[in-house]
């Protein structure tokens, strides 16, 4: 039984009917058919298909479809659907009336929880909008029009269709791709945004205008548009507003929880927004238009098992005008006056840990400092790689790997300083064991057991091929086993010369030794590998200068600059047999003494002398030694 008209649309009119059996008031859609026969068979189809997604889902957030058919008399299609006595969610946002922050947390948690339960049972609304969204006079929200709903068994809507509500649509939705229920979450976003903000998150003037937004631009921060909004909103509704499906919230009951978690910290907290007021019942006539947001009445139960909340006393409303005033619940007393600020502190930390806050989260405080000091020690430790220091790359290493201990570059770099580090001792050692052996051989040169001492200086040739040192000495002791051994008529005669050796400070007056008279005539050799560039070289015999050699090894380079060198010094003088006194002094270029040594020996006559003078490097100490190869 017909008693009044809700209100008329493109595709129908809705009114409100009694059943005459039971006595129940219901909410009766009619459908309009085009003229045009296949368009009027397609409004019939998409008439049909809001009755069969409805008729699915049994849901205390969506509106129950009670039954659907065609008048056999004047063949007309209906559904006869629950009527919701209140106003739509467009009607409140069109008066201004505002809501508090954990009002409209809660009416998005239902209707996530409503959408959650469609997207199970396999319907997708695809027109998620604020007209569709329905108040009951206890506050309970019902989301209704499954006229353009896709079913998961239907294939009715094809993809490439331009379906539903330009600004509330989401991205996939306006490129005319496939959708599922992440595009019933986008457009809970939007209307999520519209419900903080009062404004939507893609405004523009044309269709075209918003269409590219809602695709290519990222939405705008809701506590940006709205100052004074609690930022806890923010990373909700921006995951909702992902463009990559992926990116959003997979299923609205993870939404629910969100929000229900945020509404309870938000519980009893009013903005400069107006607390929610459960709409007072409108005449039978709804505006023109408003079709699928016709209201309707039955008993409706909260999705989310909070106890609803109730409207605000008379008294309650006059306290509204002054923010001393407000209403205050002395349960919240008793906790502060018993903990101050500890609870919440605790509170608002447990929650700043569960909430996603979305892509947007900046950089720790400090981060780019700390980023920038661990790329600093990498390129130092790899100049210290390069310049073959390792201890000093290990010590650079140690801290970086500590705060980033997966870095690639900072192992390489490690592994590098290990294996040099390694080789530096591996070369200690074979340094060591090179002197040592060295200074065997030069015991068993001046002992005269020269095949011991050629064996020595071999074996550190191997080990060390570029000694010079070395190789000056293996080429004295082969000389020495090259000269022939003495008459077995003749008594034996040592191999090395007792030599009495040191070191006489600068300008100290050399005693003299007394002179044999000479039986004959020895040959007296100088050797000096020398690393000086510049210097001078002088001997001494018995006081009387017996030699003096100065010397420039520096060559010319570029622009006929001079470098530094190096050379050899050779000489040879004939001395009388008998006991003599040498005295030999190093100075460098500015003419300082490097080393001063006399040497004082008796010498017999028919033989060779072999005067040697060792450095090691330029800063090295000289060391000089007289050795005998005697001769037949």
């Amino acid at each position: 039984m017909i008693e009044s008209v809700l209100g008329k649309g493109a595709m129908g009119v809705v009114y409100l009917a009694r059943d005459p059996v039971i006595g129940r008031r219901v909410a009766l859609k009619t459908l309009v058919v085009p003229e045009d026969a296949e368009e009027a068979e397609e409004f019939r189809q998409r008439f049909l298909r809001e009755a069969q997604a409805a008729g699915l889902l049994n849901h205390p957030g969506i509106v129950t479809v009670f039954d659907a058919g065609v008048d056999d008399g004047t063949g007309l299609s209906f559904i006869a659907m629950e009527y919701i006595e209140g106003r739509s969610l467009r009607e409140f946002l069109r008066t201004g009336q505002g809501f508090a922050y954990s009002e409209v947390a809660r009416i998005a948690a239902a209707l996530a929880a409503a959408l959650d339960y469609a997207h199970t049972k396999g319907v997708v609304h695809r027109d998620i909008k604020p007209a569709n969204v329905l108040f009951t006079p206890q506050g309970m929200v019902k989301i209704t029009d499954f006229g353009v709903a896709r079913l998961e068994s239907s294939n009715l809507t094809a993809t490439g269709q331009f379906i539903g509500t330009p600004n509330y649509m989401s991205p996939e939705q306006v490129a005319g791709g496939v959708v599922d229920g992440r595009s019933d979450l986008f457009s809970l976003g939007v209307v999520l945004f519209e419900l903080l903000t009062g404004q939507r998150p893609f405004p523009g003037h044309t269709l075209t205008e918003v269409a590219y937004k809602i695709v290519h631009e990222p939405p705008r921060i809701p506590s940006q548009v709205r100052p004074g909004l609690p930022p806890a909103f923010n990373p909700i509704v921006l995951k909702l507003l992902e463009k990559d499906p992926d990116r959003r919230y997979s299923r609205g009951s993870d939404v629910a929880r969100a929000l229900e978690a945020l509404r309870r910290v938000l519980a009893g907290v009013t903005g400069d927004v107006a607390q929610f007021t459960p709409p007072a019942r409108q005449p039978a006539a709804a505006e023109p238009g408003a079709v699928g947001a016709a209201p309707t009445a039955t008993r409706a139960t909260s999705v989310i098992p909070t106890a609803p909340v109730p409207g605000p006393s008379e008294g309650e409303q006059e306290a509204r005008g002054s923010v001393w005033r407000l209403p205050i619940e002395w349960r919240w007393v008793a906790v502060l006056l018993a903990a101050v600020i500890v609870p919440p502190a605790l509170l608002m930390a447990m929650l700043a840990g569960r909430v996603d806050r979305g892509p947007f989260g900046g950089p720790a405080t400090g981060e780019p400092a700390r980023r920038h000091r661990l790329a600093d020690a990498q390129r130092r430790a790899a100049e210290a790689v390069a310049e073959q220091r390792p201890a000093e790359a290990l010590t650079l290493l140690g801290p970086v790997l500590e705060e980033a201990p997966y870095s690639t570059l900072a192992r390489i770099l490690l592994e590098r300083a290990m294996d040099q580090q390694a080789n530096q001792r591996d070369a200690a050692g074979r340094d060591r064991q090179a002197a040592a052996l060295r200074e065997e051989g030069k015991e068993f040169l001046k002992a005269g057991r020269w095949r011991e001492a050629q064996s020595r200086f071999q074996q550190v040739l191997d080990m060390i091929p570029d000694d010079p040192v070395t190789k000056d000495f293996l080429d004295l002791a082969k000389e020495h086993q090259r000269v022939p051994r003495v008459q077995p008529s003749r008594p034996p005669v040592a191999t090395a010369i007792p030599v009495q050796a040191r070191v006489v400070p600068v300008g100290a007056a050399l005693p003299l030794q007394a002179r044999l008279e000479p039986v004959g005539g020895w040959r007296l050799e100088l050797y000096f590998n020398c690393p000086l560039s510049v210097g001078r070289l002088t001997i001494d015999l018995d006081g009387q200068p017996l030699a003096e050699k100065p010397f420039d090894f520096r060559v010319k380079g570029l622009l006929f600059i001079k470098k530094k060198g190096s050379g050899i010094i050779e000489d040879a003088f004939k001395v009388k047999a008998g006991d003599h006194s040498l005295v030999v002094r190093l100075r460098d270029s500015g003419g300082s003494l490097l080393g001063e040594q006399a040497l004082q020996a008796g010498l017999e006559g028919g033989g060779r002398y072999v005067l040697k003078i060792e450095m090691d490097g330029e800063q090295s100490v000289p060391r000089f030694s007289l050795t005998a190869v005697r001769g037949r």
